[in-house]
Formats: structure tokens, sequence, C-alpha cells
């Protein structure tokens, strides 16, 4: 399935800038793939905001609360330019694991955290 496909099957809506998808801290675990526009990830460490990593159209994020199984959300995740954005639920990508080879689940979950590397910290998104 093609990203653009996604808005097709999951609710899709237009955001505008300064919108928050999701807050550090938040238990919640959608997914969200950008359609058109552009997303900053950010997160509090020690009382200072870390920011620099955007999520362009045609990528995905937020998965990795639901994926690597974590409590929390590790970022927070706004819109800094008007963005089209397809919600992906989070039972959906609990069933979509579920279903997935163990090996490959096993081999994604070991992947050392890109987030980490980025902005500092010891801990993925």
């Amino acid at each position: 399935m093609e990203v653009a496909d996604l808005a097709k099957v999951f609710p899709t809506e237009t955001l505008e800038v300064g919108t928050v998808l999701f807050e550090q801290g938040d238990v919640d675990g959608d997914g969200f793939v950008v359609q058109q526009g552009r997303v900053e990830l950010s997160r509090q460490v020690g009382g200072v905001v870390q920011r620099g990593i955007f999520i362009e159209a045609g990528q995905i994020f937020g998965v990795y609360k639901t994926l690597f199984e974590n409590d929390m959300r590790y970022f927070t995740a706004t819109v800094v330019q008007k963005s089209r954005i397809t919600r992906i639920p989070q039972q959906v990508l609990k069933d979509r694991i579920a279903a997935s080879d163990p090996f490959i689940i096993y081999c994604v979950r070991n992947w050392p955290s890109l987030g980490d590397r980025l902005i500092g910290g010891s801990q993925g998104s």
C-alpha cells in the first residue's frame, strides 16, 4: 500500500500551524502519516526543549510508542507547516504488529533509536 493510499482507509484531516498531535508523556499510541506539510518532533530534557527532527510529506511518525511497547510518548509532535495528516489508530498498529513475523518484530524492537542519536537522550519516540 502506498502512503497516499492510507488516506483512503484511515481518518485524514488538514491541520493548521501550531496544532499539537501528541505531547511528550501522552499514553495514546496512534501513528501518523504526513500527506502534505511538515511536523516537528521536540522533547523536554532537564528543563530544556530539544528541537530539530522534522517529518515531511510521505513520512510516518508516532508509531514508536506502540511498536516498542513504551508506556508513554517521548516526543511532542507539532504542525509547523499547514499539513494534511492521516491518523492510524493504535489498535490497527497493534493488530498489524501481532500478525507480523516474530523475528522481524525482534529485529525492529532491537534496532538502535535514531531519535536518540539525532537529538540526544536515552529513549525513543
